[in-house]
């Protein structure tokens, strides 16, 4: 059989094929592996002695793993916080939202923590489980941007949630942080710092004391949007807001993310 006749007899099998349906076609590809950060919750109070060392150890894990893989909240409640007083120019970094957090997680000694949810423990033991949670993956992506406009005493908070694993059911969790407070701490020495540096420090919890509930498909994106009021002690300059989607197996990850000011 002459080339020309073979080629016309593929070309008419060619057409004769069923053609594949456009759906079909595609191939699936799953989102990248993400990287699990660590939120250490830090409960802690400026009439703790103690508690600055615990703080000493979040700079030194930072320090070793980078600030966008552990990220501190200085939770302030219980009887070793002090209450802000404005009258008496005390400031005091208590809230009630934080208070309500050392009472649930049944805070009786301080310092102590959780590193990603796993149970509350002393800051001694903080560094094996960091490095225990930086071993996994995340099952969900956050990004977030946080910006104020000029001069405004508020601010707005646009996030992304992403499943990057599976199927995932959690909840959701925004918290306002505030660094570079000057407030009376006692130190490990028995003596009072009035110049103590405050890092961290939970401000307000942004949607709800526990959060809210969502459900995520791999590769399904989520978009939400907030509006937050600044208090009038807050330093806009200073402030953050930590992220984390968290269930019954701890946190699943967390970012935080710096106010841009416009």
């Amino acid at each position: 059989m002459r080339p020309r006749n073979i080629l016309y007899l593929l070309a008419l099998w060619l057409l004769s094929c069923d053609p594949i349906a456009e759906e079909d076609r595609l191939i699936y590809e799953a989102p990248p592996v993400v990287n699990r950060s660590v939120l250490i919750e830090d409960f802690t109070g400026q009439r703790c002695v103690n508690c600055p060392n615990a703080a000493d150890e979040i700079h030194s894990l930072q320090q070793e793993y980078g600030e966008d893989m552990i990220i501190a909240v200085g939770i302030h409640g219980g009887p070793m916080a002090v209450w802000p007083n404005p009258e008496r120019g005390i400031v005091g970094l208590a809230t009630e939202t934080g208070d309500n957090y050392n009472t649930y997680w049944k805070v009786e000694q301080w310092p102590m923590g959780m590193v990603n949810r796993g149970g509350v423990t002393p800051y001694t033991n903080w560094k094996g489980l960091v490095r225990e949670e930086l071993q996994k993956t995340a099952p969900v992506a956050l990004v977030a941007d946080f910006y104020q406009m000029a001069g405004a005493k508020s601010g707005k908070i646009q996030l992304s949630l992403e499943g990057t694993h599976g199927n995932t059911t959690a909840k959701l969790q925004l918290w306002v942080v505030e660094d570079g407070i000057k407030a009376i701490q006692l130190m490990p020495d028995g003596k009072a710092n009035a110049d103590y540096i405050h890092q961290h420090v939970f401000r307000a919890a942004v949607n709800g004391e526990w959060g809210e509930d969502f459900s995520i498909k791999e590769g399904e994106v989520k978009e939400y949007d907030y509006s937050l009021t600044f208090a009038a002690d807050w330093v806009p300059e200073h402030l953050s807001i930590v992220a984390f989607a968290y269930n019954d197996q701890g946190v699943l990850q967390v970012i935080r993310c710096k106010l841009n000011i416009n």
